[in-house]
C-alpha cells in the first residue's frame, strides 16, 4: 500500500505512525512526496482512496478520469470531499476576506468550490465506465469549548488564509471572522453545532 502527499511534513507525520505500526504493518505500507496531478503507478492499481485532497484543487474533477485509467479492471475509486461552500463557515469566510480591510491581502487566496453534487460526479464517472455510488451526509457535530467552530476551520478553511496573513494579521483577522461565527453558531446548554456536509463517491471500474 503507498500513501502519496505533496506536502513534506505529512510525509513526515505518517512515518512517524508508519514507525509505531506491527512490523508486517510496517512492510506493507510506504509513503512517497508526490504531486498528485502528475503521479503515474508503476502498473495498473486495484484501489485508489482519496480524503482531505480533492477540496483544495480547483477543478479537481479533471483529476477523477485520470484515476479511474489508472485502475486494474475490477478496480476502486472511493473519496470524500466537503460540501460547505455554500454553508455559512465559508460564506461569512469569503464575505470577510472581500472587505476592504482584507481584500488586498487575500486578493490572491483561492476559495475554491470544494465538491460537485453527487449527481455530478455519477454522471463523469459513469461516462467513464464506472458502476457508481454518489450520495451526500449532513454531519451534526456538538462541539464543545469557546469558539469551536473557529477552533474547528483553524485546521481546514482558515488554512490559505492563515498563510498568506502576518501573524498579528491572522489574528485580527481570527477576531473578526470567529464574532461573525458566534453569531451564526450560538452556544447551547449543550455545546454548538456545527453542520457539516460531505460528499461520498465510490466507483467501481468495469471495463
Amino acid at each position: 500500500m503507498l500513501g502519496i502527499d505533496s506536502s513534506a511534513e505529512m510525509i513526515e507525520a505518517a512515518e512517524t505512525i508508519r514507525a509505531d505500526l506491527p512490523a508486517d504493518s510496517r512492510q506493507r505500507l510506504r509513503f512517497e512526496q508526490a504531486d498528485v496531478t502528475d503521479w503515474q503507478p508503476a502498473r495498473p492499481v486495484d484501489v485508489i482512496v482519496s480524503n482531505a485532497l480533492l477540496q483544495w484543487m480547483s477543478e479537481h474533477e479533471k483529476l477523477l478520469p485520470l484515476w479511474v485509467s489508472q485502475l486494474s479492471a475490477g478496480g476502486w475509486l472511493a473519496f470524500a470531499v466537503p460540501g460547505n461552500f455554500e454553508q455559512p463557515t465559508h460564506a461569512l469566510l469569503r464575505q470577510l476576506a472581500g472587505t476592504a480591510r482584507w481584500r488586498s491581502s487575500l486578493q490572491d487566496v483561492a476559495f475554491n468550490r470544494q465538491a460537485a453534487d453527487p449527481a455530478e460526479y455519477l454522471d463523469l464517472l459513469a461516462r467513464e465506465g464506472c458502476a457508481v455510488d454518489a450520495w451526500e451526509t449532513t454531519y451534526l457535530h456538538v462541539l464543545d469549548g469557546d469558539d469551536p467552530v473557529l477552533r474547528w476551520y483553524q485546521g481546514t478553511g482558515l488554512r490559505p488564509v492563515i498563510a498568506a496573513l502576518s501573524a498579528n494579521d491572522a489574528a485580527e483577522f481570527m477576531a473578526d471572522y470567529g464574532a461573525l461565527l458566534r453569531e451564526h453558531y450560538p452556544r447551547q446548554p449543550y455545546g454548538t453545532v456545527l453542520p457539516f456536509r460531505r460528499v461520498f463517491v465510490v466507483a467501481h471500474r468495469e471495463r
